[in-house]
This record gives structure tokens, sequence and C-alpha cells, in this order.
């Protein structure tokens, strides 16, 4: 609590924002597929699903840009707007009196753009808010935010979304609204106005995108990040097939765990775990150099996930489930602090613009994995996952060693 009360204003009501945020999120966005699925068939989801994804990733490139140009504070503000246009406009679709999926897609997607186009310069404002001495603190402390906004947002969703989905875009909106309030009289902006030459034009952000593209340390850093991806994603990707097809059946106090089952009770224990010992995690390992983190890290959550891929039984997955959990705690925190270290403060927008490619390289990758280990089968996919952990981790220690090139 010493720590959170040391902390700049900005990051104490960044801290409630991220849950609101995370809790808007996560209550709307799992679902969304669910009523998508209901009104337009599987295969146009899909298509939907894509264009969504790829509006998201073009929008957060652009924020990023405008993060440098009009400011961190100006550029959560618009995307709070799309956000609260975007779930008004899906709520006045879903009403008592009217319904109309496809108008709705329009608002969930708007509320999606939105989210995207603010992250960059919500992360920049929060890199400019901490420092050197607290900044895995604040990384750690947001995270663990997160899965509690997480874990109660997807209570919430699956609660009402189904039968009241008026009342919870009417009230999503209305988070939407406090979250606009306490960034416009709350938060003060971080960047240094007076020396910004504003040009908030499309050329100006490429341009802006070339400067990142030729600092090498930032782009191996971000290498091997994709390879990161490839880990934490596993949950969406093969290990849910894997426990689909390979899991054999097991029941706990009246209780039948199947394949799917078992993957959200893993996912139980993740968030579970998280929330209770984060916080002693990071403080055990507050005094560790940040790339030694990254690596054990980075390595336990790998293996843990390895081991899945190996395993068909309901306590060996669990606690393959504990081991991914404990590497995951050790390596965001780390990983995120490194990333902050590396950027250019000068062009943080940019910079955080720009990693955001990786999160969709990386799921591309994952993809990947799932097609060949029809092939490979099991062994194989664990593998190839370790290699993938190995290229992580050598490309962030090398990409740590390298000099800063601005």
């Amino acid at each position: 609590m010493q720590d959170f009360m040391q902390l700049d204003r900005n990051l104490k009501l960044r801290s409630l924002t991220v849950f609101l945020t995370v809790l808007l999120g996560s209550s709307i966005g799992p679902n969304v597929t669910v009523y998508y699925v209901e009104y337009f068939g599987a295969f146009i989801t899909g298509f939907l699903l894509i264009a969504v994804s790829v509006a998201g990733f073009i929008a957060g490139l652009y924020g990023g840009h405008l993060a440098d140009v009009l400011g961190r504070k100006k550029t959560i503000l618009i995307g709070s707007a799309m956000i609260i246009g975007g779930y008004a406009l899906a709520m006045l679709m879903n009403s008592p009196w009217y319904t109309n999926p496809y108008i709705t897609f329009v608002g969930f997607l708007t509320a999606s753009v939105g989210a995207s186009f603010a992250d960059p310069a919500e992360q920049a404002m929060m890199i400019d808010s901490s420092t050197l001495k607290n900044r895995k603190f604040v990384f750690a402390l947001i995270y663990w935010i997160i899965n509690i906004g997480v874990m109660i947002g997807a209570a919430v969703g699956g609660w009402f979304f189904r039968d009241y989905l008026f009342e919870l875009l009417m009230g999503s909106m209305i988070v939407g609204i406090i979250n606009a309030a306490i960034i416009k009289w709350g938060m003060a902006e971080t960047l240094d106005m007076t020396t910004v030459k504003t040009n908030s034009s499309v050329w100006s952000a490429i341009k802006s995108y070339g400067h990142v593209l030729t600092d090498k340390r930032y782009l191996l850093f971000m290498f091997g990040t994709i390879f990161s991806v490839v880990v934490y994603s596993q949950p969406d990707f093969y290990l849910a097939a894997h426990l689909a097809e390979s899991f054999r059946d097991y029941t706990l106090f009246g209780i039948h765990f199947y394949g799917q089952r078992m993957l959200s009770f893993m996912l139980v224990i993740n968030t579970v775990l998280i929330v209770l010992t984060m916080s002693a995690f990071n403080h055990m390992t507050n005094r560790w150099p940040l790339i030694r983190g990254y690596m054990i890290g980075t390595f336990l959550q790998g293996l843990g996930f390895a081991m899945a891929f190996l395993l068909r039984d309901f306590w060996p997955l669990a606690f393959t489930a504990v081991v991914f959990t404990v590497g995951e705690m050790i390596n965001v925190p780390s990983s995120q602090t490194l990333r902050a270290d590396m950027m250019n403060p000068e062009k943080l927008g940019a910079y955080s613009g720009a990693f955001a490619a990786t999160r969709p390289l990386g799921n591309i990758v994952a993809g990947v994995m799932v097609s060949a280990s029809h092939f490979v089968g099991n062994i194989g996919a664990a593998v190839m996952l370790m290699v993938g952990v190995l290229i992580a981790i050598y490309s962030v220690a090398t990409a740590a060693k390298m000099k800063a090139s601005f």
C-alpha cells in the first residue's frame, strides 16, 4: 500500500481506469462471437472477427502516432468517445423494442477500434508517469488489476449477456462515461507539447514508424516478443485443440470435466493464482535483473504449456497450470519493463503502436503450429513450443545487451 500511495496521481487513477476498461472488455468481448454466430452463422462470423482485428491493428498504429503529436490525454479521450459511442449504438440496436444485428456489429466494431486506438497512448502515459525505480512495480500492479477485472467482467458477462444484453450495454456505456470523466478531469497530460511539431497526417504516421523500424535493438526485441506471444496464447490455440481431442474425462465433487471444461478450469487456476500471489512473487523477484526475470519466467511458462501438450489427465494438467502461471507472474513485469526501457522517450506512442503488431503476428505463428501438429503430434508440438521459447529468450537477451540507437 505504501508503494501505491507514493505513485504519481496519473498512475493511481490509471489503476482505476484500467480496471473499468478491462471490466467492460471482458464482460462484452468474449460473448460477442456467440452473438455473431447466432445471427450471421459461423462462416460469416469468421470474416467479421478478421475485420475487427485488422481495423483494431490499423487504429492502434495511428493512435500510437497521434499520442506523440496530439498528446496522450487527447488521444485517450478520442478513443474513449468511440468506446462510449459504440456501446451506445449497440445498446439502442438491442433494446426491448428493436433489434438490428447489422448495426450492432458497427457498434461493437467502433468500441473495439476505440480501445485499440487509445491503447498506445495509455501505455505511453503510464511510462511517462513511472520511474526506473517503480516501473516494475507499476506493471505488476496493472497486471494484477487486469486479472481481477477479467475475472469479474467474465462473470458479469456470462450472467447477463444472453438475457439482459440491453441492460448490460447500458451499464457498459455508463462505465465508459465514468472512465472518460476520470481521464478528462483527473489525469494530467504527460507529453511536453511545447516540443511537439503537430502533424497528424497519415504520411506523418508512416514516417514516424519508419524511425521505429531503424531501431535494430527494438526490432530484435519485438521479434523475440512474437515468440513470447506464441507461448502465452496457447490456451486459444494448440492447448485448446489438444484438450478437446485427448483429455480423459474426470469427475471431481460431482462435476464432470471434459476437454473444454478442463481448459476453463486451468484458466481459473491461472487467474486465481495471479490475483492471490502476484504481489508476493513481485516482491520476491523485485531485485532480480530484468533479463533474468524474463528468461526464467518465459522458460517456466513455455515448459508448463509444453508439459500440458503431453498430458491427458486432470491432476497432472492442473499442476502444469500452476507451472505456466508462476512463469507468467515472473515474466510479465520484467518483459514490460524491458520494453519500456528500450523505447525512445520522444516517440513512446509510435513505439507502443509498433509493438501492437507482435500479437497478431504471434497468433499467426501459433495458428501455423496447430496445423503442423497434425503431422508431428503432441511431442512435436511441445518441441516446437520450446524452440520458440529459446528463440524468444535469445532474441530478447541479445536486444537487452545492445546499446540504444537514439
